[in-house]
């Protein structure tokens, strides 16, 4: 074909956005579309079109060119992310060529990307920074294969300065997908060389690599990036990391004359050191790399050479690959035996990514030849596979470390192993028990033979890294190391090992209980009682560890440890069902205490759960108590400290009845703690509004409002005098009344107790209670303060909601190895969940590692459905779940396994009684403090604080547990011990003291 002086007319199917390539590309005639392209008009055409992204029909785009622009040469720049994928090219005149972007990262790469081609039939292949690929291509029997190194890339020339002022630069990008870049960068780091990574637009990128002493350069995966050529062209200092020769660095440059190679991140600090000492040497290097590339690799040069290989097949004989091929030459193009090949090497270039080293056992001849590019994999002698390491173990997310793959075929027929016979499952077995790393590359012969495969090695705790793939790690290390263990040959000394190499990677309760059945079946007690103290610290409600528990104390004479655990077991198997199976039938609580001796842990321990049976005064009353809402009908904690009451009292031999409304509505079933107690309510009573988005709202008619609070008065009115009660406890009067408390009070003399759970009693200042048998009880300082600055004057005592510590208590603190955090409020703005959020985002953001749950109603729907979207969009979906309404059971659950509450409330705060049963639990506890609940928290002692709203600050406070977790474990021990101080027991107390105090002024004693 004659090609026009100023180029065929093109257009340009790419992948970024047209600023990111030199202009003129391939032609002076060129249009760009793609997905990320604009679309721009000429005064007669395009510039560039905008495409849909994924799969699109390009002869729709081709129609709505100007016939001067149609194309004469189309180029498609496609990879494995499917962005770009426009289809029915046959369609239309002119040459096409497949621009093969990245093939050496990304799912299937080079099968997305050789499927893509045979279906569109392109004229010729061109490759441009992954040339060790070249040779795929060829197999799979495309003719025209061709490599142009950087052919797209943009020159930004800059003048070398005399001196530069930055030592050491990176400038790209470092992130979840660049695991080995991260882990060279972090190595230099830690050298302390004078590092300074960055992000920078292209231009700034050209400035920086000409201002520094020394431009780094880290491969994705082996491959020769743009990098190389974008930083030698602005006139750096280019040290790279050395590639494969497939890779073709050394066919463009040669290290030592145009630019600086290493090996390892160890020789690579070896040489920033040398070459910042010595800058001209440095000097020279750079000087020569910057002329070498304008000489043989400037734009003009690549244009060229992509014009002559597509339409004249002339190419430099440097830059030839058409006898790149490694396979035998017998397989068929994308046959079974082909695309087994293909899986096994994007298997292992995958792993690359995250290794520093691969050693592949077991592997042939052909595999060897296959992944001969892949410079940090390598084959295993033989004679090393008779050497295992300890255990499969996986490596901690983010980390970077040497890897060993152990190659099993499944049904391959030139394999020579049968797993369909027992001799060949026996030798898959053998394999497996001794295997060298926690990964397993398993090609098979059929769908069917990777399903029998992958069942199989689920058996040994194997999964397939990605769906449907034939490389599978390790990702239940208990269970590997169980079916280990069931080898008889597997010598003693290893099977010891194995599971004690189990020890610090117990992530779960159900790891942690599995280790330590194996460790005791090795009879391993030390092993075993420090994995089940694992256990229970990641899960403080199991029962099954914590009665094991109980007994290897017992058996080692710790007999205080072991009563704590047994009663831990008995608690834990209780609240699990209501008629559990006891444990423990051969250890006796009052025996092992009598053992301990009075031990003062246990008898402080003990003290907790003795339940007061007589009044602190001595006297048994009837006491009336009246509160609008009562469980299990409850909604934001309202009713419960009055149940907590009620039931207190009750067993205190106190004569209790509970007049309160009935809304079904609000019915929680399964509220645990509410059943014994429902005799004594009368839900004879009618609210007369409910309750919206968190707010209370009034009835529509005024009317029936007005005849509904007269009804109540009666009603409490009457029932106090049926009932004969000596004393009234009173709760939240809200959408109930308050007009009762006078003639109750100066009519028929009972005193009233009325815990005040927020600064808004019922009733206006003027419109206060004056009888001297009427009390307040703010739940608060904070609320008696408001109570008196709003002109009530009302004579008060504080009572504190009150906690029940003996419920929510846990003997064993919880696992501070990664934040665990909680939310137990309603979702509502003014419950702080967004504030919560945004912290959480910081936290992500920063990779620090966490998990939360949000526990609570969410009447603000909207709310939920940003917080929600916001978690989504960043990538935060597997660390967040809301887990809507708990009741206590749940709740003491859901703190069974967390160490953080959060309690990050914007509004003025009664309490905040969540806050103490947490830190009963051992949860360390950050909150906003404000209004009472700042009574709750002593900063630095016993929880942290921070600004109501201020989410940096809360990520700084979650930042700081784990940034010093000695600290973190002093926090939640002085939290624990904090809680005492606000039980329900220590309420009551106070509750019986005023009920006496007020019956002694009444009858004048």
């Amino acid at each position: 074909m004659i090609v026009s002086p100023s180029g065929p007319s093109t257009l340009f199917c790419c992948l970024a956005p047209p600023d990111y390539y030199r202009r003129p590309l391939f032609s002076e005639r060129e249009v760009f579309c793609g997905p990320g392209c604009p679309t721009m008009e000429t005064g007669d055409g395009f510039s560039s079109l905008n495409t849909p992204a994924g799969e699109f029909d390009l002869a729709t785009v081709v129609a709505r060119l100007p016939a001067h622009q149609r194309p004469e040469l189309i180029v498609v720049k496609a990879d494995a992310s499917r962005d770009n994928l426009p289809r029915g090219l046959d369609r239309l005149p002119g040459t096409k060529v497949l621009l093969v972007g990245d093939t050496h990262h990304f799912a299937s790469p080079l099968r997305t990307l050789l499927a893509y081609g045979a279906m569109e039939s392109f004229d010729a292949v061109v490759l441009d920074h992954t040339r060790q690929h070249a040779h795929v291509f060829l197999e799979a029997g495309f003719e025209r294969v061709y490599w142009i190194p950087a052919v797209d890339y943009a020159l930004r020339r800059r003048d070398i300065p005399a001196g530069a002022t930055r030592p050491l630069t990176f400038v790209g990008q470092v992130g979840v997908y660049h695991p080995w870049r991260r882990h060279v960068l972090e190595r230099l780091v830690a050298a302390g060389l004078p590092l300074a990574a960055m992000r920078a637009a292209p231009e700034t990128a050209a400035d920086i690599y000409a201002d520094s002493q020394i431009t780094l350069n880290v491969s994705l995966n082996g491959d020769l990036n743009l990098r190389v050529f974008e930083a030698l062209g602005a006139g750096g200092f280019l040290l790279t990391d050395a590639l494969s020769p497939d890779a073709g660095l050394e066919r463009c440059f040669t290290p030592g004359r145009h630019l600086a190679t290493y090996r390892s991140p160890d020789e690579l600090a070896e040489l920033t050191r040398h070459y910042l000492d010595h800058p001209e040497e440095a000097m020279v290097i750079r000087r020569a790399g910057q002329a070498h590339l304008l000489e043989v690799h400037s734009p003009q040069v690549k244009r060229s050479q992509f014009l002559a290989a597509v339409f004249d097949d002339r190419v430099d004989p440097v830059l030839e690959v058409r006898s790149e091929r490694r396979g035998s030459g017998a397989l068929p193009a994308f046959g079974a035996r082909f695309r087994r090949r293909m899986e096994a090497y994007e298997a292992l270039q995958c792993l690359q990514l995250t290794a520093s080293h691969v050693s592949v056992h077991g592997g042939d001849v052909e595999l060897l030849a296959m992944t001969r590019d892949l410079v940090r994999v390598g084959f295993a002698d033989p004679r090393e596979d008779a050497a295992p390491i300890v255990l499969p173990l996986p490596a901690p997310a983010g980390t970077v470390r040497a890897e060993a793959v152990t190659v099993i075929p499944w049904g391959v027929p030139w394999s020579g192993m049968r797993p369909d016979t027992e001799l060949g499952r026996a030798e898959v077995d053998g394999r497996m028990a001794r295997l060298p790393g926690a990964f397993v590359l398993c090609p098979t012969a059929s769908a069917r033979d990777h399903a029998a495969a992958s069942k199989h090695l689920a058996g040994w705790g194997f999964a397939s890294a990605e769906s449907g793939g034939i490389l599978f790690h390790c990702t239940d290390p208990v269970r590997y190391a169980a079916r280990s263990l069931a080898d008889a040959t597997l010598p003693t000394a290893l099977r010891h090992a194995r599971v004690a190499a189990l020890e610090p990677h117990l992530a779960t309760a159900d790891q942690a209980i599995g280790t330590a059945r194996l460790a005791l079946a090795l009879g391993d007690a030390a092993l075993s009682e420090r994995a089940l103290q694992r256990c229970v610290a990641l899960d403080r409600q199991r029962p099954d560890a914590l009665a094991e528990l109980a007994r290897l104390c017992a058996a080692a004479g710790r007999a205080a440890e072991a009563a704590i655990y047994a009663n831990e077991a008995r608690r834990a198997a209780l609240a699990a069902s209501p008629t559990p199976i006891d444990l423990l039938p051969e250890l006796d609580a009052d025996t092992l205490a009598t053992q301990a001796g009075g031990h003062p842990g246990l008898e402080r321990y003990r003290t907790l759960f003795r339940p007061t049976v007589v009044p602190s005064t001595g006297e048994r009353r009837r006491i009336l108590v009246v509160t609008n809402l009562f469980p299990p009908q409850e909604f934001g904690g309202y009713g419960r400290k009055l149940w907590e009451f009620s039931a207190e009292l009750i067993r205190r031999g106190h004569e209790v009845k509970v007049l309160t409304a009935d809304v079904p509505d609000l019915a929680r079933p399964g509220m645990a703690g509410t059943e014994d107690i429902e005799a004594h309510v009368d839900r004879s009573l009618t609210l007369y509004g409910t309750w919206k988005d968190g707010r209370a709202v009034l009835h529509d008619d005024p009317a029936r409002g007005a005849a509904l609070i007269r009804s109540n008065i009666r009603r409490v009115l009457e029932t106090a005098r049926d009932f004969r009660a000596e004393a009234c406890l009173v709760g939240n009067l809200d959408l109930l009344a308050s007009e009762f408390l006078d003639p109750l009070t100066r009519q028929m003399g009972v005193p009233v107790l009325h815990c005040l759970g927020n600064q808004h009693p019922g009733y206006a200042p003027e419109a206060a209670p004056r009888s001297p048998l009427y009390h307040a009880g703010p739940a608060s300082g904070w609320v008696a303060e408001r109570l008196a600055a709003a002109g009530y004057g009302l004579s008060s005592t504080l009572i504190h909601p009150g906690a029940r510590v003996d419920y929510f208590h846990r003997a064993v603190m919880p696992a501070t190895d990664r934040l665990r955090i909680a939310f137990a409020s309603l979702v509502v703005n003014y419950k702080g969940p967004q504030t919560l959020i945004n912290a959480l985002g910081i936290l992500h953001t920063q990779g620090i590692d966490f998990d939360c749950t949000l526990a609570g109603e969410a009447p603000d729907v909207d709310l939920l459905a940003r917080c929600q979207d916001y978690i989504q969009r960043h990538g935060m979906a597997g660390k967040v779940r809301f887990a809507g309404f708990l009741d206590r059971r749940g709740l003491s659950d859901l703190f069974a396994c967390c160490n953080v509450l959060v309690f990050p409330s914007v509004f003025q705060e009664p309490f905040g009684i969540s806050q103490v049963e947490a830190m009963a639990a051992g949860l360390t506890v950050i909150g906003s403090g404000t209004g009472g609940s700042g009574e709750v928290l002593r900063d630095g002692v016993d929880g942290l604080l921070f600004p109501a709203e201020d989410h940096e600050a809360l990520a700084g406070r979650l930042r700081r547990l784990v940034e010093d977790r000695a600290g973190w474990l002093r926090l939640a021990l002085s939290g624990r011990d904090r809680a005492r101080d606000f039980t329900v027991a220590r309420s009551v107390d106070r509750i019986e003291k005023v009920f006496e105090a007020l019956i002694a002024h009444k009858t004048g004693a």
